[in-house]
């Protein structure tokens, strides 16, 4: 009689909508949580540490920037400082990448579509080799982009 009601208990339990719902968000959350401890937290840490380092020692461009800013009409200054904040991000993204394992640490996954397309230039990891008779001619101002985003956001507004 006891296992009756028991079951009884359970099968109405789990009939009510309310209830089912409630610990699938529990659970839910609980998984949430878990993940977010256990990776989001400590990316999150590291992109701002490495972001304060950015900040802390600005790259050259970001220094020219804010050394202009006096000289430029005061609703500029906005478009600079969003150019600032970017030149800021690259730098950070530039250190989080830094940090990441080299592909070298990958197994051979990429090894027989390497073998497979006859392709000499195609490495095992699946990255191909750099050209350098190609890169040999590839000098470019580093200035002009920024320069030229910030014409863009001038003319935007």
């Amino acid at each position: 009689m006891v296992q009756e009601s028991k079951i009884y208990e359970i099968t109405q339990m789990m009939s009510d909508n309310k209830v089912i719902r409630g610990d699938v968000n529990q659970a839910a959350s609980m998984v949430k949580d878990m993940l977010s401890e256990k990776y989001i937290t400590p990316i999150t840490k590291a992109i701002a540490a490495e972001n304060k380092k950015a900040r802390k020692n600005p790259t050259r461009e970001a220094r020219l920037l804010d050394a202009l800013k006096p000289f430029m009409d005061h609703k500029s200054h906005t478009v600079v400082d969003k150019t600032i904040d970017m030149l800021h991000m690259m730098e950070t993204l530039r250190g989080i990448s830094a940090q990441l394992p080299n592909n070298a640490h990958i197994p051979g996954h990429m090894a027989p579509l390497a073998a497979a397309s006859g392709d000499a230039s195609l490495r095992g990891d699946g990255v191909y080799d750099v050209d350098e008779r190609c890169m040999e001619h590839k000098t470019a101002p580093r200035l002009m982009p920024i320069f030229a985003i910030m014409a863009l956001a001038v003319l935007a507004q």
